[in-house]
């Protein structure tokens, strides 16, 4: 579950994208998206992320919040609050009060350890097919499907809702194998706020008795 969630906290920076078969359609928006994203400095949104399994019908829904600059971020999420500088990553929890400390490897699948995930994810290999256009909500929407060519993963597909009229993710869904489906909607999608390198940084003295973990050792 982890890995699914990871996989769709950062869809948003594409680049260099590596797909197995071409739609023309797809790829252009696809590719108009990965430009427009990375031409913003700064990005901020928010997201909802609903769990539904068919099988078991259970049904659960988790809300957060990224905010990234190039390769850092701050990451609210499920109780805990992850920040990145580029290299070292402090997972605190406020609950018990406590930071983990530790410096991921640039390739790590865990979501939690390497949000961009979600916004490259289709930098990977993938079959994808643009499915239909549609108008909703005052706006213009492309839904792309995405296929893994690794036939192990666990998922069978995911569809991109791209917005058109701005050229931002609006949602994304991964269907699992087993009938398990994650759906991630965005919000309040900010961009180019003015922020300084040091929000990405935890500093513990705005943390009174924060319990210390340095995993990096």
């Amino acid at each position: 579950m982890k890995k699914i969630l990871l996989l769709t906290a950062i869809l948003f920076l594409g680049s260099n994208l590596i797909f197995a078969q071409k739609d023309v359609e797809a790829k252009k928006i696809l590719d108009k998206l990965s430009e427009k994203t990375k031409s913003h400095k700064v990005i901020k949104s928010d997201f909802e992320i609903t769990f539904k399994s068919t099988k078991d019908d259970i049904q659960n829904t988790s809300k957060g919040t990224i905010t990234m600059k190039g390769d850092m971020y701050l990451l609210k999420f499920m109780g805990s609050e992850a920040f990145f500088d580029g290299k070292t990553l402090w997972n605190y929890i406020p609950e018990v009060n406590e930071v983990n400390i530790s410096e991921p490897e640039a390739n790590d699948e865990d979501l939690f350890n390497n949000p961009k995930q979600l916004f490259t994810l289709y930098e990977n290999d993938y079959k994808y097919q643009l499915i239909k256009t549609i108008s909703e909500n005052n706006g213009d929407y492309a839904l792309v499907d995405l296929y893994p060519i690794n036939l192990d993963e666990e998922y069978s597909r995911i569809r991109l809702q791209i917005n058109t009229n701005e050229y931002y993710l609006s949602s994304a869904t991964i269907f699992g194998k087993d009938g398990s489906n994650y759906a991630i909607k965005i919000s309040n999608y900010i961009i180019n706020l003015d922020l300084d390198d040091s929000y990405f940084v935890f500093d513990e003295k705005n943390y009174k008795d924060v319990e210390i973990v340095d995993l990096r050792w």
